[in-house]
C-alpha cells in the first residue's frame, strides 16, 4: 500500500535520506535508486508517496518513491531519456561513418561497442545490487569504462535503468569523460590517422634487423639478405651487416663476403 509522507534528511553527496510517514511511525531509510523517474534530487521538505519494503536484514526502509505533482516531471524525463539515448545513438552512426570513411580503424569502432556493453551490464548489475543492498560497483570504476569508451553504453544505461543520471556530482565527472572521448575521436581522425602505423613498425624492424650482429653463420644470412660487411670494432668485435662499412667510427680488417 502506497503512503504519504515528507522527507525530513537527505544527503545529496551520498544519494541517501529519511522520510517521515504522515501517520507518525517512525522515519524510514530511503536511497536515490528508489526513487521513481526522478527530474531532480530530493530536497528536505519535499511531500512523497512511498511504499513500506523489508531489506535483508529485516529492516523496514521506503522504496518506490516519488515526488509529488508527478505526472510533469514523468513528461520530462522521458523526453532528456529519448534525447540521450538518441545522442549515444548517433556517436555510433558516425564511428560507422567513419571506418567507411578509413578515418576511423575498425577495431576503434569494435572497442567503442565491447566495453559499452560491458558498461550498460555494470550499471545494471549496481542498481541490481542497490536494491538488494548488495555490494556495489566502485563509482570509479563506472567511469573508468566510460573513459575507456562505454560511455555510450553508460549514458544510455542512465536514461533506460534511470540510475546513476541524478546525482550531480557524479554527472560533471562523466560528462568530463563524455569530452576526452570526443576530443579523442577527433584527433584521431584529423591528425592521427594520418600515420601508418603498420609502415612504422616496418621501417623500424628493417632497421634493427641491418644492424644486427650474427655471432653464428653469418654465410646462412648471405643467403637470404645479399652481400655482407664486416669489420673488427675498436673493442676487438667482429660486426657484420648488410647497410656497409661505418663511416663515423674508427675499424680494421673490412672484409664483403658473399
Amino acid at each position: 500500500m502506497r503512503m504519504q509522507g515528507k522527507v525530513t534528511e537527505w544527503h545529496d553527496d551520498k544519494g541517501f535520506g529519511m522520510i517521515e510517514p504522515i501517520d507518525g511511525t517512525p522515519a524510514l531509510f530511503f536511497h536515490e535508486n528508489f526513487l521513481l523517474s526522478p527530474t531532480r534530487r530530493p530536497r528536505v521538505g519535499d511531500p512523497v508517496y512511498f511504499v513500506i519494503a523489508m531489506n535483508s536484514e529485516g529492516k523496514r526502509r521506503a522504496e518506490r518513491v516519488s515526488l509529488r505533482n508527478k505526472r510533469r516531471s514523468k513528461q520530462v524525463d522521458i523526453f532528456f531519456d529519448i534525447v540521450y539515448i538518441t545522442l549515444a545513438s548517433l556517436f555510433f552512426l558516425c564511428i560507422g561513418v567513419f571506418v567507411s570513411q578509413q578515418k576511423l580503424s575498425p577495431v576503434v569502432a569494435f572497442v567503442y561497442f565491447l566495453v559499452s556493453l560491458l558498461t550498460f551490464f555494470l550499471y545494471w548489475h549496481d542498481k541490481y545490487k542497490a536494491e538488494k543492498d548488495g555490494w556495489r560497483t566502485p563509482e570509479k570504476t563506472l567511469h573508468l569504462c566510460s573513459l575507456a569508451g562505454g560511455w555510450p553504453g553508460a549514458l544510455i544505461a542512465q536514461r533506460t535503468l534511470h540510475h546513476k543520471s541524478r546525482k550531480r556530482s557524479f554527472q560533471m565527472i562523466f560528462a568530463a569523460t563524455i569530452l576526452c572521448n570526443l576530443v579523442f575521436v577527433a584527433l584521431f581522425t584529423t591528425y592521427l590517422n594520418d600515420f601508418n602505423l603498420g609502415a612504422i613498425v616496418s621501417k623500424t624492424y628493417s632497421t634493427l634487423r641491418n644492424q644486427v650482429h650474427f655471432p653464428t653463420d653469418p654465410q646462412t644470412q648471405v643467403k637470404k639478405i645479399g652481400p655482407l660487411y664486416s669489420w673488427t670494432n675498436t673493442k676487438g668485435k667482429r660486426v657484420y651487416s648488410t647497410v656497409g662499412f661505418p663511416e663515423n667510427e674508427p675499424y680494421s680488417d673490412g672484409k664483403i663476403e658473399w
